[in-house]
C-alpha cells in the first residue's frame, strides 16, 4: 500500500475508535453557511464539514436566468460545462478538470449516470429545483465509483404553487409548462426548438411527480421523473450530418423513508433508473438502440454519540444492465459499506474521518479512505483541509461499445484511481456575504481517455497518470440592501503525467460573475459575465481553442396579481466561440416567459 494510503487508514482507525472525551467537550462555533446534504449524505451544517461544496438555491437559479441545470453549473467555481451547440444540445459537466464520466449526478439522491456514464444536464429543467449542491474534491469518495471529480446533487421541491408558464425565443425555442401544488407536486413541460444549425431541432417532454407524508419520527417520500426527446444529431462541423437522428428517454422512480429513534436516524432509499438511446445515421447505415436499467438501494444510520459527535454507517447496492442491439446484454453489480465519524476536538477544531469499501463485480474490492479537518481561526473565519482516495470503474460503454466506424470499446480497461488534497479558507466579510479561497491537487492513475488509431477509430485507453492542481476564489452574498453578487475565478493546470502536456479541453483560467439589483415590489435585474480561457483541443496540444467571454442580462418584472414576466438575453454581444471543437455556440439568444400563479 502506498504511504498516503497507510496514513489515512491509520488516522481513520484512530479516530473512529475515539479520542479522549475532553477533546470534543465543547460545541463548535457558529458560521454563516447553509445546511448541506451531500458531504455526509445527510443534513449537516456546512461549516462543520471540511468538504468543498457550493449551493445554488432556487432564487440563485432565477437570478441567473438558467432554464436547465446545465446552464447554471458554469457559475460554480472549479466547474465547467461543455455545450455541444445551441438550444436542446448536449451539456455535460466537468469538475476540477474531470471528464463527464467522473462526475456523479444525483436527482433527489438517485444516481442518473447510466451505462454510458455521462448525464445530459440540458434535460433537467430548473422549474422544480429547490437547490443544487456541487461537491468537489476528496469528500466525494463517500459516493464510490463515478464521483472521482465530484458530485452534482439536485433536490426538487416537495410542494409548489399551481402555475402555468409559456415562453419563446430565438432559434424557434418554445416552452409550455404546468405545475400543481398542494400535498403532491406535479409538473409537466414541453419544449421545442428549430436549432441553430441544420438538423439540430428538438422536441421534448418532461414529467415530475413528488409526494410524501409521515407521522412523528417517521417520514416517507415518493418521486417519479420522466423525460423523452426526439432530436436531430448534426454532429460536429468537421463531420456534419443532415440525416442523423436520436430519440432518448429517462425514467427515475424512488421511495425514500426516514425514521428517528432517540439519538439515531435511519434513512432508506430504493430506486430504479431506466434510460434509452436510439440513434440512426442512414448515410452510414448505422441504427443502434441501447437501453440501461439500474436498481439501487441505500441505507444509512446516523447516530449522535454526543452533542459534538455524529457517526454514520451506510450500505449501498447497485445492479446495472445494458441491453443493446449490437452488443447484446451486459451487467455489473457494486456493493459498498462506508463509515463516517464527525466530531469536535475542541472549541475551534472539527475532525471528519471516513472510509468506504466498494465490492465491484468486475474489479473486486476498492478501499477509499478520507480525512478532513476544520479549524476556526475566529468565529467568522475557518480553515479546512481534506485528503482522500477515489476510484472509477470503466462504464459498460467504455468496455463493450461496438465497432461502428468511429468508436470501439476496450474490455481490457483498468479502473481509474486518484489521491486528492483540498485546502481552503472561508471568511464572513460582513453579515450575508462570504468569501472563499481554495487550493486543490489530484494525482490520477490509469486515467481513461479516448484516443484514435491510424484509421481514426476512437477507443478508450488507460494512460499512465495525470496531475491536476489549481486554486479558486469565490464571493457570494449581499453587497448591500438591494445588491447581490456571486463571483468566482479558477486557475487550473491538468497535465499528462508522462508528457507534461495539458489534457484536452481543460482551460487554465475561468471566471464568472452574476450581479443582481433588486427592484421594487419583488422584481430583479441580473447581469452575468462568463469567461473561459484558451485550451487545447487535442492531446498533442497542437490545436488551440480560443478563449471567450459572454455577457447576459435577466429581468424579472415585479409580479402583478399572480402574473410574472421574465426575459433574458444570453451572449448579449453575439460572441463567436466553441465550447467544444466543432460545435459552435448559437450566438445571441433571447427568451421571454410569462408565468401565471394562483
Amino acid at each position: 500500500m502506498h504511504r498516503p494510503a497507510w496514513l489515512v487508514v491509520v488516522l481513520c482507525s484512530l479516530f473512529v475508535a475515539g479520542p479522549p472525551a475532553r477533546l470534543f467537550a465543547q460545541e463548535p462555533p457558529e458560521f454563516e453557511l447553509p445546511e448541506v446534504i451531500s458531504p455526509g449524505r445527510r443534513p449537516q451544517r456546512a461549516a462543520a464539514s471540511p468538504a468543498s461544496v457550493t449551493v445554488l438555491t432556487a432564487t440563485d437559479l432565477r437570478r441567473l436566468g438558467a432554464r436547465t441545470v446545465g446552464e447554471a453549473i458554469g457559475f460554480v467555481p472549479e466547474a465547467l460545462t461543455r455545450a455541444y451547440g445551441g438550444p436542446g444540445s448536449l451539456i455535460t459537466p466537468s469538475i476540477r478538470g474531470s471528464t463527464a464520466e467522473q462526475v456523479l449526478v444525483l436527482l433527489d439522491g438517485v444516481p442518473l449516470n447510466g451505462a454510458f456514464g455521462t448525464v445530459d444536464l440540458s434535460t433537467i429543467p430548473t422549474d422544480d429545483v429547490e437547490r443544487i449542491e456541487v461537491l468537489r474534491g476528496p469528500f466525494s469518495a463517500i459516493y464510490g465509483s463515478g464521483a472521482m471529480g465530484g458530485v452534482i446533487s439536485i433536490t426538487t421541491r416537495r410542494r409548489a404553487r399551481p402555475a402555468v408558464a409559456f415562453g419563446g425565443g430565438s432559434f424557434g425555442v418554445g416552452s409550455v409548462s404546468l405545475a400543481g401544488g398542494g400535498d403532491a407536486r406535479l409538473s409537466l413541460r414541453y419544449d421545442a426548438a428549430d436549432g441553430a444549425r441544420p438538423n439540430s431541432d428538438l422536441r421534448s417532454g418532461y414529467l415530475s411527480l413528488r409526494f410524501g407524508g409521515g407521522l412523528p419520527g417517521r417520514t416517507w417520500d415518493v418521486s417519479l421523473v420522466g423525460t423523452a426527446a426526439s432530436r436531430g444529431a448534426p454532429g460536429s462541423t468537421i463531420f456534419p450530418s443532415l440525416t442523423g437522428r436520436q430519440d432518448d428517454y429517462r425514467v427515475v422512480a424512488a421511495l425514500a423513508l426516514e425514521r428517528e429513534r432517540g439519538p439515531a436516524t435511519d434513512r432508506l432509499r430504493l430506486s430504479v433508473h431506466r434510460d434509452g438511446i436510439a440513434f440512426r445515421e442512414p448515410a452510414f447505415g448505422i441504427a443502434d438502440r441501447h437501453e440501461g436499467t439500474a436498481w439501487s438501494g441505500e441505507w444509512q444510520r446516523a447516530i449522535r454519540k454526543s452533542a459534538t459527535r455524529v457517526v454514520a454507517i451506510g450500505l449501498d447496492a447497485r445492479h446495472q444492465t445494458l441491453a443493446s442491439t449490437s452488443i447484446g446484454n451486459r451487467s455489473e453489480t457494486v456493493g459498498a459499506l462506508y463509515v463516517q465519524d464527525d466530531r469536535s476536538l475542541g472549541p475551534r477544531t472539527l475532525l471528519s474521518t471516513g472510509v468506504r469499501v466498494d465490492l465491484h463485480s468486475t474489479y473486486g474490492a476498492q478501499v477509499n479512505p478520507r480525512v478532513g479537518l476544520v479549524y476556526f481561526v475566529r468565529p467568522d473565519a475557518r480553515l479546512r483541509l481534506a485528503v482522500g482516495r477515489t476510484f472509477r470503474g470503466p462504464t459498460l460503454a467504455d468496455l463493450y461499445y461496438p465497432f461502428d466506424g468511429f468508436v470501439m470499446g476496450n474490455p481490457l480497461l483498468r479502473p481509474e484511481h486518484a489521491w486528492s488534497l483540498d485546502a481552503g479558507l472561508d471568511v464572513v466579510v460582513r453579515p450575508g456575504l462570504v468569501a472563499r479561497a481554495s487550493a486543490f491537487w489530484s494525482e490520477v492513475r490509469d486515467l481513461i481517455v479516448y484516443l484514435p488509431d491510424a484509421f481514426f477509430v476512437f477507443s478508450p485507453q488507460n494512460i499512465g497518470s495525470a496531475s491536476i492542481r489549481g486554486a479558486s476564489v469565490e464571493l457570494d452574498g449581499a453587497l448591500g440592501p438591494a445588491w447581490h453578487a456571486r463571483a468566482s475565478a479558477t486557475w487550473m493546470a491538468a497535465t499528462d503525467g508522462a508528457t507534461g502536456l495539458d489534457l484536452p479541453n481543460r482551460p487554465r483560467l475561468a471566471a464568472s460573475l452574476a450581479l443582481t439589483k433588486s427592484l421594487a415590489r419583488g422584481g430583479s435585474l441580473t447581469a452575468t459575465v462568463a469567461a473561459v480561457g484558451d485550451r487545447f483541443a487535442n492531446a498533442a496540444n497542437t490545436v488551440t481553442l480560443p478563449g471567450y467571454l459572454t455577457v447576459g442580462v435577466t429581468l424579472q418584472a415585479p409580479p402583478i396579481d399572480g402574473l410574472l414576466l421574465r426575459a433574458s438575453v444570453q451572449n448579449l454581444f453575439d460572441a463567436p466561440y466553441e465550447a467544444v471543437q466543432g460545435y459552435p455556440a448559437p450566438g445571441r439568444t433571447v427568451f421571454v416567459e410569462v408565468v401565471v400563479r394562483r
